[in-house]
């Protein structure tokens, strides 16, 4: 599919949701007015019924007419905001296939400049790999995103796996958008998933117990019946008043672990019930992948076990209405009955709870990976292997648009482990670290990468790049980038293997002393398993080639100089760089003489 397919693509499912749209709302323009109309009816004929019984029967047909048609008010609403949320992502689906990211979320909240290389490499924040490829909705699917973008698949297996069950949702629009638009329909609060899954391991203070196994049963009808019989046996009416207030002495007993327990869950109701609405389109869809099999598998019936909690926590929320706290709770012990429900929900799937939200955040992700595969269908799976080695051809930056990416191949491992890259400035050294170290981190992730052929091992990524000073940890630049050099020789002392990307390094001090120091950091580097690529405008490190032609490589960029005018053409070549823009650049902007 070309980039006109996309957009085409994306502009016609726009068209028919918003046609769709439409419709839902000229049904619920009518709904709303019948309703109306039925309810002035209703009271009409309870007036008429006055003077002839007929119109009472009329009056409760009007009633069940306003009762179905408030439902089916709801479930248009429904529908039209469903409606809405998919009329949205599809432009801004548009939107991205055209450069502009901004619909979707940015991932400030998971900029870490101290982590070892998403700082760098730019994979959070504003026009970052993560704005670029994240749908998820749930906030515990952002963080499982983010985090598999903080680091690597454990194995092979698990990276072929998320190939595989990546591939086929990329074929699977309608199931990934749908279980966006359903995302984007909640209104999570931070605490909600980590309150849910702390609530599954709190003891309970009522189910478990035999006494109140049977108690919550025989007293109500014992109860009950008393309140049923004072009406026609005058001498049980005291009977029927102890059995009231013994109700109460249990009542007040419990009264401040109800509260608290209703305190904690009272507001999480509207949120399982989107997490049961989520795990509904899981179920629903046929999968092929192992991995979707296994968490479709986990969502039977999830979403009726989740959507009988909701229901249960919405029953106990009924006690803030007072005649239902007065009433129920003097005849049915109505506050603990309720407790006690979710109690035994919890006992019964509790441990399955977090298995079904995990599920959701898990599919989340992999919905993610499936459209920017199905976006981009000119990138291609990683091969994993087990050699030291990362071979790519046409590599590209997946952040650049097609029209304006240069790609490039390269080979780093086996023999030249290190290599060197001079250049001028702009010449694009920087780029091109960025962009072979974003497309490892995609391959780690199972996600499709910016080449027509990508291998490489697992294997951890560092970086040295935009190293800052931190007023808050007394750290100046150049002790930080010495501080962030030394954890990744402590690393590699340690035997671990480790891709590097290392930008001008010891910028923060005088010529002489940063060329001494940076060709002593590259020899420190060629006895320990290691792959590095170092960028640099020091030309005195292309010696190193000579001195180890066997583990290090010199390339380079080189800008172009006709006509007074200066061009690049970002093409990575073999050997040192032979020109520099400095001094070009300063007389062309007239800063010194020409």
């Amino acid at each position: 599919m070309t980039y006109t397919d996309l957009v085409s693509f994306y502009e016609k499912r726009k068209a028919e949701f918003s046609a769709q749209l439409s419709e839902v709302n000229r049904k619920i323009n009518f709904v709303a007015n019948t309703r109306i109309a039925a309810a002035l009816a209703f009271i009409v004929s309870l007036y008429l019924a006055f003077d002839l019984s007929f119109w009472l029967y009329v009056a409760a047909l009007l009633l069940v007419l306003f009762i179905a048609l408030v439902q089916r008010h709801t479930n248009l609403y429904s529908q039209k905001t469903h409606l809405e949320n998919l009329v949205m992502l599809n432009g801004g689906e548009r939107q991205a296939i055209q450069g502009d990211h901004s619909f979707f979320s940015k991932g400030n909240e998971f900029i870490d400049p101290h982590h070892p290389y998403t700082h760098d490499l730019d994979i959070f924040g504003e026009g970052s790999l993560f704005q670029s490829i994240n749908r998820c909705n749930t906030l515990n699917g952002k963080r499982t995103f983010a985090t598999r973008l903080r680091g690597a698949l454990p194995s092979k297996k698990s990276i072929q796996q998320h190939q595989e069950a990546c591939a086929e949702l990329s074929a699977k629009t309608d199931f990934r958008q749908h279980l966006q638009a359903a995302g984007m329909e909640m209104n999570e609060q931070p605490g909600d998933h980590a309150q849910l899954v702390e609530w599954t391991n709190h003891p309970s203070f009522l189910f478990g117990k035999p006494l109140f196994k049977y108690l919550l049963v025989i007293l109500p009808v014992v109860v009950i019946a008393l309140v049923i019989g004072a009406f026609f046996f005058p001498q049980l009416k005291s009977f029927a008043i102890a059995g009231v207030l013994l109700h109460w002495v249990f009542l007040g007993v419990y009264s401040k672990k109800v509260s608290a327990f209703h305190e904690y869950i009272s507001r999480k109701k509207n949120i399982l019930e989107k997490y049961a609405h989520l795990l509904t389109y899981l179920r629903h869809e046929k999968f092929e992948s192992e991995l979707m099999k296994g968490f479709a598998s986990t969502a039977y019936e999830a979403d009726r076990k989740v959507k009988s909690l909701a229901s249960l926590v919405s029953a106990l929320n009924a006690r803030l209405n007072f005649m239902t706290n007065v009433v129920v709770n003097s005849l049915l012990m109505y506050d603990l009955q309720c407790v006690y429900r979710l109690e035994k929900w919890k006992e019964e799937n509790g441990k399955n709870l977090i298995a079904w939200l995990t599920a959701i955040s898990d599919t989340e992700v992999l919905a993610c990976l499936g459209t920017y595969q199905f976006n981009h269908p000119d990138f291609c799976f990683a091969e994993i292997h087990d050699s030291l080695l990362i071979n790519a051809k046409d590599l590209g930056h997946p952040m650049l648009q097609s029209n304006a990416r240069i790609t490039n191949d390269v080979k780093v491992g086996e023999n030249q482990s290190v290599l060197i890259i001079t250049g001028a400035n702009m010449a694009g050294k920087s780029t091109f670290l960025r962009t072979l170290g974003v497309n490892l981190v995609l391959a780690l992730n199972g996600a499709p990468v910016c080449a027509t052929e990508f291998r490489c091992p697992i294997i951890s990524l560092r970086t040295g790049m935009r190293t800052a000073d931190s007023l808050k940890d007394h750290q100046s630049y150049f002790y930080a980038e010495l501080d962030r050099l030394k954890t990744i020789m402590d690393e590699l002392r340690s035997d671990k293997p480790l891709f590097i990307l290392l930008d001008e390094i010891l910028k923060g001090t005088n010529s002489t002393d940063k060329q001494t120091g940076s060709i002593a950091l590259v020899k420190q580097l060629l006895p320990h398993p290691c792959l590095a690529l170092i960028a640099t405008h020091d030309l005195a490190l292309g010696e190193l080639a000579q001195q180890h032609p066997h583990r290090v490589a010199n390339f380079c960029f080189e800008p172009t100089i006709e006509n007074d005018q200066l061009s690049f053409d970002y093409k990575l070549k073999s050997g040192l760089a032979q020109k520099m823009n400095a001094t070009f650049l300063m007389k062309k902007m007239g800063i010194i003489p020409a």
